[in-house]
């Protein structure tokens, strides 16, 4: 949780960004955290008083019915990915949860790992009525706290919303950086030659040599060579 007590991390693989050890207040991916963990939201929920204190924890299995609903209702429009029930449950540990401090969820974000090299962030949503409060930048602040313990040298994401991210230093990048990304969703997906979203990435860009050797793309057009008998 983004409440823990102070811990101490590994040297940072981003070299632009300070080693100190991780608080609640300051992460070694973003320093400048626009909401701090334990700050206060002035927003109005149901059974909750005036002032609502945010934190972030791992989420647990019995979370994935909320996570899935609030992906839904935002999966129609496009704004995100649909991910079934299923796959929610089974990719449990890969998502983070915002609530209030009296548990009431109000937000998810996925980390999915492709290696030492590359991260993405994904699934990222907060619920419509609490927006301005810095749930988003909660769960930005501790999945970039999560790839920085894990030593990833990169976190990517594909958002319609750059000037968001830009608040945690992420920059605008090609897609073909992410080769992982790309085989894993761009190219099963029905926009992959409409995409109205931006690469965005943090970190140093992995090199050709992190790159998966197995491309699927390649493995295919390999296949469909004849060698000819002259």
């Amino acid at each position: 949780m983004a409440l823990s007590p102070v811990l101490e991390p590994p040297a940072s693989p981003f070299p632009f960004l300070p080693t100190t050890p991780i608080t609640p207040t300051a992460s070694p991916l973003f320093p400048k955290p626009r909401i701090a963990p334990s700050q206060a939201c002035s927003a109005t929920l149901p059974n909750e008083p005036k002032a609502i204190f945010l934190r972030t924890r791992k989420a647990q299995l019995q979370d994935a019915r909320s996570i899935h609903q609030l992906i839904d209702s935002f999966s129609h429009d496009g704004t995100l990915l649909p991910r079934s029930y299923a796959e929610i449950c089974a990719n449990i540990r890969t998502f983070t949860v915002v609530e209030t401090h009296t548990h009431q969820f109000l937000g998810c974000a996925a980390l999915h790992i492709y290696g030492p090299h590359l991260a993405e962030i994904r699934s990222i949503v907060v619920r419509p009525d609490i927006k301005g409060c810095g749930a988003g930048g909660q769960l930005v602040h501790e999945l970039l706290r999560q790839a920085n313990a894990r030593g990833i040298t990169c976190v990517c994401l594909f958002t319609r919303i750059p000037s968001f991210f830009k608040h945690f230093h992420f920059y605008v990048a090609e897609r073909h950086a992410f080769n992982d990304k790309v085989l894993k969703d761009c190219s099963h997906c029905a926009r992959r030659n409409a995409c109205d979203e931006t690469a965005m990435a943090l970190g140093e860009l992995p090199a050709s040599r992190d790159k998966p050797q197995n491309d699927p793309f390649l493995l295919q057009q390999h296949s469909e060579l004849v060698q000819l008998q002259l």
